[in-house]
C-alpha cells in the first residue's frame, strides 16, 4: 500500500525536491495514524474493562448497601465494602462516603447512607450506557441504539484517530509556518510580534473555551456588570487591538492581559464548581 502511494506521488510531482517533500508528509501522516489507531484502541479497551470492573464493584456495593436496608447486614460491613471501591468512586461520592461515615448521629447516617445508595444507582445506569457491547441491545430495538453501536464499534476506532491525525497535521504546518515566519523577518521587532502574536492567541482561545464551557455551560459564571465589561473587553477588545493597531509589541500586551483576564476570571467572575 505505502509503495503504491510512494510512486503515485512520484508520478503527480516532476520535481524531485516537491516530491521528496510529499512523500516524506505522507510517511508521516501514515505513521501518525497508525500510532494514534493503536493509542485509540488500547485506551478504549482499557476504558471498557475498567467500567466492567466498576459495574461489578458498585453492583456488589449496592446489594450490599440493600441487605442494610433490610436488616440482613452492619453499618462496618457496608463502610469495609464501601472503602474497597475508593480507586474507582467518582469524587462527589467520595466525599459523601467519609461524611457519613464520620456521622455519628445514626438518623442522619442513615438519610446520607440512602442518598449515597439512590447515587450509586445511578452511576451503575450511567457506566451501563457508556458499555459497548451487543449484548446489552439485545432486547432493544430501537434504530438508534443501533446506528449509535455501529458508530461507536465501526467508525470511531477509524474516524477519531483520524481526526487527530489531522489536527496534529494542522498544527506541525502552523509550527512550520511560523518558523518560516520568523526566520523571514526583515527585523528582531518583526520576530518579536510574529511569535507573540502565536503565542497569545493560543492562549486567548485556551481560556476563552474554558470561559465558554465553565463558565456558561456549567453555568459558573456570575452575572455581574463588572464580571460581563470585563469579559466583553477580553472576548472582543483583545482582538481589535490585534486587528487595528501597528506597534511591533502588541503581542506581548495582549498576551499579558490575557494572563491578567485568566487570572481575573479565576477569582472573581467563576463560582465554586457543585461537586
Amino acid at each position: 500500500m505505502m509503495s503504491y502511494t510512494i510512486e503515485f506521488i512520484k508520478s503527480m510531482f516532476p520535481d524531485s525536491l516537491t516530491a521528496a517533500i510529499a512523500i516524506s508528509i505522507t510517511i508521516l501522516v501514515f505513521w501518525m495514524y497508525k500510532e494514534l489507531r493503536s493509542t485509540f484502541l488500547e485506551s478504549s479497551k482499557s476504558n471498557q474493562q475498567r467500567i466492567d470492573k466498576a459495574l461489578d464493584v458498585y453492583s456488589d456495593l449496592e446489594f450490599e448497601i440493600f441487605k442494610y436496608f433490610n436488616g440482613r447486614s452492619d453499618f462496618f460491613t457496608v463502610t469495609e465494602k464501601i472503602s474497597k471501591t475508593v480507586s474507582l468512586l467518582p469524587y462527589d461520592l467520595l466525599k459523601k462516603y467519609i461524611k457519613f461515615k464520620v456521622t455519628t448521629d445514626e438518623a442522619l447516617k442513615n438519610d446520607l447512607l440512602l442518598e449515597f445508595h439512590k447515587e450509586i444507582e445511578s452511576e451503575i445506569y450511567r457506566l451501563k450506557l457508556k458499555q459497548i457491547d451487543s449484548v446489552t441491545l439485545k432486547n432493544d430495538k430501537g434504530i438508534w441504539s443501533s446506528v449509535d453501536l455501529y458508530i461507536r464499534t465501526k467508525v470511531a476506532p477509524f474516524g477519531i484517530p483520524l481526526i487527530y491525525t489531522y489536527l496534529n497535521l494542522t498544527l506541525l504546518m502552523l509550527l512550520a509556518l511560523l518558523t518560516i515566519s520568523i526566520v523571514g523577518a526583515a527585523s528582531i521587532e518583526q520576530q518579536i510580534m510574529i511569535l507573540s502574536l502565536f503565542l497569545s492567541g493560543i492562549f486567548y482561545f485556551a481560556v476563552l473555551y474554558l470561559i465558554i464551557n465553565e463558565g456558561f455551560i456549567k453555568k459558573r459564571f456570575k452575572h455581574s456588570l463588572t464580571n460581563w465589561i470585563v469579559f466583553l473587553i477580553f472576548a472582543i477588545g483583545l482582538p481589535l487591538v490585534v486587528f487595528f493597531t501597528g506597534f511591533w509589541f502588541k503581542g506581548i500586551i495582549v498576551l499579558i492581559l490575557v494572563f491578567i483576564f485568566a487570572y481575573y476570571a479565576g477569582r472573581k467572575s467563576m463560582r465554586e464548581p457543585v461537586v
